[in-house]
């Protein structure tokens, strides 16, 4: 099995260093796991830093850097146990990033880039602090428009390799708005997933969402779409912020995965895909 979705104690909002995740990760028999630690860039937003020791720092090339030589210690160290670590970044898309974040990830070594949505309106809809200040000034379909018209600006990008938790506007929108949030126009989901088929860009499947609502991010309604489109790229990944949630109900995704017909996830080396067949 294999994790592709984790937070270290780099990112402001997670905890756990990367030896404890590995260590954590030969406790519950992972194969592969690959940090994505947050790479947030926006300049109207006050939350990009990356922090070593505790402290933070301004997010820059040098940081993801050091980042970069903490991941590739933990690789040779843990490669004798059977472990492989990988070096991937979750980037917070927004128009016009494109060059400041080729700038940040000049000269390393990548192996996985996922792309998200976290902010409208450089408000983070993905926080409980934040969110309100988004939703007291747009009606539910607003929302999901706005919200999904990003996702697809995200993927014309080309800048990524996976894009994650597609359907993350639910998470404290359906507070919010109640069960309308789940009434996304059919033809705003199957352009998103007609632009994924066609720049080849990977759906992760996130299982975050079942500690927060009892249901994987996508939803089964979205993956009834996804598989209409033949999406071929599928990643899998925890999304966890602490090391406990490391590989958290991988089991029940990979059986969610083929009750829609997939049958193979997506490694990523040097940011080139390779199938695993479940």
């Amino acid at each position: 099995m294999i994790d592709y979705h984790i937070h270290t104690d780099h990112s402001t909002d997670a905890s756990g260093t990367i030896a404890e995740y590995c260590q954590r990760a030969l406790q519950i028999g992972l194969k592969e796991i690959c940090f994505t630690n947050h790479c947030e860039l926006d300049p109207q937003r006050n939350d990009s830093f990356i922090r070593f020791n505790g402290e933070p720092e301004t997010l820059s090339n040098r940081g993801l850097t050091k980042l970069q030589e903490e991941v590739f210690q933990a690789r040779e160290r843990f490669s004798t146990n059977g472990l492989s670590v990988k070096f991937g970044i979750e980037v917070g898309y927004y128009p016009g990033m494109e060059k400041e974040l080729n700038r940040v990830m000049d000269g390393l070594s990548l192996d996985f880039v996922i792309g998200a949505i976290h902010c409208l309106d450089h408000i983070c809809i993905d926080s409980s602090r934040e969110c309100d200040r988004y939703y007291d000034d747009h009606d539910v379909t607003q929302y999901v428009t706005e919200y999904m018209d990003a996702v697809s600006s995200l993927i014309r990008s080309r800048l990524f390799d996976s894009l994650a938790h597609v359907d993350v506007h639910k998470k404290y929108g359906r507070n919010r708005y109640g069960q309308n949030i789940d009434n996304v126009p059919r033809d705003l989901i199957a352009g998103v997933f007609g632009l994924m088929k066609e720049h080849g860009i990977a759906m992760e499947i996130n299982t975050a969402g079942m500690r927060f609502m009892n249901e994987f991010y996508p939803a089964p309604a979205l993956m009834e779409i996804a598989r209409e489109h033949h999406l071929e790229y599928i990643t899998i990944g925890s999304d966890s912020h602490q090391p406990a949630d490391l590989g958290k109900d991988l089991d029940l995704a990979i059986d969610y995965l083929k009750s829609f017909d997939f049958h193979t996830i997506y490694r990523f080396d040097n940011r080139q895909p390779s199938g695993i067949s479940i």
